[in-house]
């Protein structure tokens, strides 16, 4: 459980840029770095490859300690060491409970009270925050704010967290709700919607963000002086659930079916890519960030767009169809790529993208105890669609079994 380099970089060559931009005190430890710093820390975070225990916590954070933290030469063992130290502090660093409060464009008439989702409590209010959360308005009002105040007919919710900082608790907690988000939009988004002027500029996501989140503690007090705001933030109208009952028990299904499953980790990780592409504005950006949540789905990587082209269209009975809108798809995705195209079309290829994704994300899940692996349910795909070439394939690995026998 430490952090470790990746095989593939070569850490001294930045360590040595980082070295020639800091001065060291007398005391041991640096005393000023050159604003140069700015443009290595990030290539130097990446260099780092984190532990899963690390996953809520503050990487950057982690790095810019591990680097104050060397007090003689810095070194590749320099500073794996001081940065090992401090993952170990904070990771023993006892849990406090926090309550984040935010708003999502639903009606609250249509969900539970309560959800618990990864060993967060969701509380969805049926007005405002309790009284006890007044030093949210004031935090707001002590702070300039980036984005419009939240709607008030935005449902207002509080997920209470248990976490060893104030940003893993806002990290986790931020992960729990668009969950649950990604289950009501891949239940709830249009298929196709024909849009007008400024609605066309809108997120496709029906169930989205308030603009304003801030972090407690249990008493009501700030838990961070500050706030987090939903960069370009565009008010919606509030969803409403044609079949709420149906939705929930649905929303329950999934997360069983997600903890059953050898790679639960993946479908959630996918879950929260699929809905946080789509909070986009943007059609293009929104359209490339989904094309990767159906990659982790449907690649084992490298970039084969090969593998998520048959096997997507593999989900469907009229197979060569959409095995041509998938070759059309594929192409708009590596123009916008390979040569910084855009189109106008971007926002229907948005939603002909969700379709394969929704439908991939339900055979995972429907197929959660059955398969070892998500490597497994790819090479499921990968069978031909064809009966005759189906059975052939059989005879030949009955074939095999008697052979070795």
């Amino acid at each position: 459980m430490h952090i470790k380099w990746k095989k593939k970089f070569k850490p001294s060559l930045v360590l040595e840029r980082i070295s020639s931009v800091r001065t060291v005190n007398p005391e041991g430890g640096p005393s000023a770095y050159g604003f140069e710093l700015e443009n290595y820390l990030p290539v130097l975070q990446s260099m780092l490859e984190f532990p899963n225990a690390a996953e809520d916590l503050d990487t950057n954070s982690l790095v810019w300690i591990g680097l104050n933290k060397v007090k003689d030469q810095l070194t590749p063992d320099s500073f794996l060491r001081t940065i090992n130290e401090e993952l170990s502090k904070r990771l023993a660093t006892k849990e406090n409970v926090y309550l984040f409060l935010t708003s999502i464009s639903i009606d609250n008439q249509d969900i539970p009270r309560k959800l618990t989702i990864d060993d967060v409590e969701i509380s969805f209010l049926a007005g405002d925050y309790p009284s006890r959360f007044k030093s949210r308005i004031e935090l707001l009002r002590a702070h300039d704010s980036p984005v419009t105040p939240e709607p008030r007919n935005y449902c207002r919710l509080i997920a209470k967290v248990k976490a060893k900082s104030p940003t893993a608790a806002v990290s986790k907690a931020l992960r729990a709700i668009d969950l649950q988000r990604a289950l009501w939009c891949l239940m709830g988004n249009p298929r196709i919607q024909i849009v007008f002027g400024d609605t066309g500029l809108a997120p496709i996501n029906v169930v989205r963000l308030g603009s304003l989140h801030t972090l407690h503690l249990s008493d009501g007090n700030p838990a961070f002086d500050g706030f987090w705001s939903e960069p370009g933030f565009k008010e919606t109208k509030i969803f409403r659930l044609n079949k709420p009952n149906v939705v929930q028990s649905n929303s329950q299904w999934t997360l069983r079916q997600i903890r059953l499953s050898k790679y639960g980790g993946c479908l959630s990780t996918a879950l929260l890519r699929f809905v946080r592409a789509l909070d986009e504005s943007d059609a293009n950006t929104a359209f490339l960030r989904l094309w990767g949540a159906l990659e982790s789905l449907s690649t084992s990587g490298g970039g084969n767009n090969d593998s998520v082209v048959s096997r997507c269209s593999a989900l469907f009975r009229d197979y060569d169809f959409h095995r041509q809108v998938l070759e059309h798809l594929r192409e708009y995705r590596n123009a916008s790529v390979h040569a910084g195209e855009e189109s106008d079309n971007a926002r229907i290829y948005c939603y002909q993208l969700q379709l394969y994704f929704v439908n991939l994300m339900w055979f995972h899940l429907r197929s959660a105890k059955f398969f070892r692996s998500l490597d497994e349910a790819k090479s499921f795909l990968d069978l031909p669609m064809d009966k005759e070439k189906l059975q052939r394939q059989l005879q030949l690995i009955q074939k095999a079994q008697k052979f070795i026998a």
